[in-house]
């Protein structure tokens, strides 16, 4: 955890340094907004300019990252590797030695609200910007995989009484399919209840 915690700190002060929207999500921003859970990768959202390609891919370089190809096979960072994930998958996945880095990049308006609203946080000594407890739920909702709505779960009980619960309403409406926002508010009011009273 520690070098996964290092790496997370020098991919923001990459970002910050280069004035390149990020935003920490996935199972760390999790861990910070909901119940902890082991993980061995980064997802962040990041929307690099047109013209930041280049020094991104370097940046990443010097960090020691890489790309896969299909075979499994190690592959330099490149700009026309990094243009190539994206316009195939809408995100880039690359390896620092044993950590797999998922870069998502905003493909819906949800996502650009997510890096406007990122709460910054310090991780070993660097302010590193973080998906919002609202912005999280929405997105794993979004996902909707079975860990997604475990970690859903988790942030309503734990965030319980401090979330922005009109700021969640508002956007499942405007971004979540009418099942997954009644399952949402089910949710809501189930993980909501603080029993301590």
């Amino acid at each position: 955890m520690p070098k996964l915690i290092d790496l997370v700190a020098k991919l923001a002060e990459v970002c910050r340094r280069h004035q390149i929207p990020f935003a920490l999500g996935g199972a760390l921003a999790n861990n910070y907004w909901g119940v902890v859970r082991a993980t061995l990768d980064i997802d962040c959202l990041i929307a690099i300019p047109a013209l930041k390609y280049q020094v991104f891919a370097d940046e990443l370089a010097i960090l020691g990252c890489n790309l896969r190809d299909a075979a499994g096979n190690e592959l330099p960072v490149s700009v026309i590797g990094l243009r190539e994930q994206i316009q195939k998958q809408k995100f880039v996945e690359c390896f620092c030695d044993s950590v797999r880095i998922e870069f998502f990049v905003p493909a819906v308006p949800l996502q650009h609200e997510i890096l406007r609203r990122a709460v910054p946080i310090t991780l070993a000594g660097i302010s590193v910007p973080v998906t919002s407890a609202e912005d999280l739920v929405l997105i794993k909702m979004a996902f909707h995989r079975a860990k997604d709505l475990q970690d859903v779960r988790g942030i309503l009980w734990v965030q319980r009484g401090r979330l922005d619960l009109s700021y969640i309403t508002d956007w499942s409406k405007r971004s979540l399919d009418p099942d997954v926002q009644k399952e949402l508010n089910r949710l809501i009011v189930e993980y909501s209840r603080d029993e301590r009273v």
